[in-house]
């Protein structure tokens, strides 16, 4: 049974379409998520072009009707026979009215470009978080991807242990069957193997589970994956934070807040100055659609006109507008110089990190090499009857979990690199493991 499953699981895996690093990073455009934030950097993009239309004149078309209840009338009052006053009827009780009128803003105390300006930095904002957002999709990504490679080399190791214990389980059969060990060295070894079947067993659950999470991530299946990508070298920690400061895209996000805050402190200035308004129309009226005039009064009504409009007081209210900006303003400029410390110590830490991991491959190497040769000792002795079946068991198992423990730091420094990568901006990521 147990080599069944064993047989079952590696044609599983040869059976499956693998994907390399390189297929998960180039199916990260299709997540949803990043998908949303298109849709928003859409939308800013098209306010951003709305928001130009304030530049330009307005033409306006209006047409209105009324019907009055009494017809307007002047009275002349200048003694008349039996003291009468004149009822000279002064229009109709049908009334249309029609006009085509061209507006300007010539003076808006700069909220006009103010406006724009704050349009285009939002549009340029949601692009920002847009390659952000893209960007820790990569490193998720990255982290999955390195735990399923640690999760399929753990299976590995598991294997090699189970076929490592299954063997000398016969050989403790074999030895028990002549009465040289008793049943408890062969029961000892038995169990041993179950627990093994049973972690193995775990281990692939974690790594489907893994698999999911990444399917799921970048909205596509991924059966299995190939191995660890070769990435290109790692440069210095100067290198790499002088290119996160004048390339990440979550400090030039940053950037572009301090430039909104910015245009909303003009918008607010704005309020402390005139403005002048200039318009034109063809007007016309009448007693029907015709606006031909009603017999009394003049059918066109055609202006050139302007208007200048200035706030004397607001109860405080524009100058408290203003000081609220300037407090925004600030908080935005901290904010950003405050991300630029925690990007370096970011960045110091995740070298101080890769090196760490460097020293614990080496000793994990020197660790397999030493549980391999306690193995073959061990087996040597138990074949020979001078160790008994636990200790044989405990030989098996420690080695393969020195496999594992080396596999999932091999993991964890592939993660490590592509990180530091990540820290120094999107487009230095992309040259590193995208470019042909």
């Amino acid at each position: 049974m147990t080599k069944k499953f064993v047989s079952l699981l590696l044609g599983l895996s040869l059976a499956l379409h693998a994907q390399s690093y390189r297929d998960v990073l180039q199916a990260v455009d299709n997540a949803l998520s990043l998908q949303s934030a298109q849709a928003l950097e859409e939308a800013a993009r098209l306010m951003a072009q709305a928001q130009r239309g304030l530049n330009l004149p307005a033409l306006d078309a209006e047409l209105s009707a009324s019907y009055l209840k009494d017809t307007p009338t002047m009275y002349l009052h200048f003694g008349g026979p039996l003291g009468l006053a004149p009822a000279v009827p002064m229009g109709t009780k049908e009334r249309w009215e029609g006009s085509l009128i061209l507006s300007y803003p010539l003076f808006t105390g700069f909220v006009v470009t103010a406006s724009i300006d704050k349009a285009d930095l939002q549009h340029r904002l949601a692009s920002l978080k847009r390659l952000d957002l893209k960007r820790n999709l990569y490193l998720q990504s990255t982290r999955l991807y390195g735990a399923i490679y640690a999760a399929t080399q753990m299976l590995k190791a598991q294997r090699k242990g189970l076929e490592a214990i299954e063997a000398a389980y016969e050989k403790a059969r074999g030895l028990y069957d002549n009465g040289l060990i008793p049943p408890a060295d062969l029961y000892n070894i038995e169990a041993k193997k179950y627990a093994m079947l049973s972690r193995l067993k775990e281990t692939e659950a974690k790594r489907r589970t893994l698999l999911s999470s990444l399917s799921r991530l970048i909205n596509r299946p991924v059966d299995d994956i190939e191995g660890l990508a070769e990435g290109a070298g790692v440069p210095t920690q100067e290198v790499s934070l002088k290119r996160a400061m004048r390339m990440r895209e979550d400090l030039k996000a940053l950037e572009a807040t301090l430039g909104i805050r910015d245009q909303e402190e003009r918008l607010a200035k704005s309020r402390f100055y005139p403005t002048l308004d200039v318009a034109a129309a063809i007007d016309k009226q009448g007693d029907t659609l015709r606006l031909n005039g009603d017999g009394y009064t003049n059918a066109d009504r055609s202006y050139v006109g302007a208007r200048m409009r200035y706030n004397l007081f607001s109860g405080f209210a524009d100058e408290k507008r203003l000081e609220a900006a300037r407090a925004r303003k600030l908080a935005a400029k901290l904010a950003m110089e405050d991300y630029k410390k925690e990007i370096a110590t970011e960045i110091e830490s995740a070298y101080y990190r890769l090196d760490a991991l460097e020293s614990r491959l080496q000793s994990a190497k020197m660790e397999i090499k030493a549980r391999d040769e306690y193995y073959q000792l061990t087996l040597g002795r138990f074949e020979n009857q001078l160790a008994d079946a636990d200790e044989l068991s405990r030989a098996i198992a420690d080695l393969a979990a020195a496999r594992a423990r080396k596999s999932a730091i091999e993991s964890d420094i592939f993660t490590q690199k592509a990180t530091i990568a990540l820290q120094s901006g999107l487009q230095n990521f992309e040259k590193l493991y995208l470019a042909p």
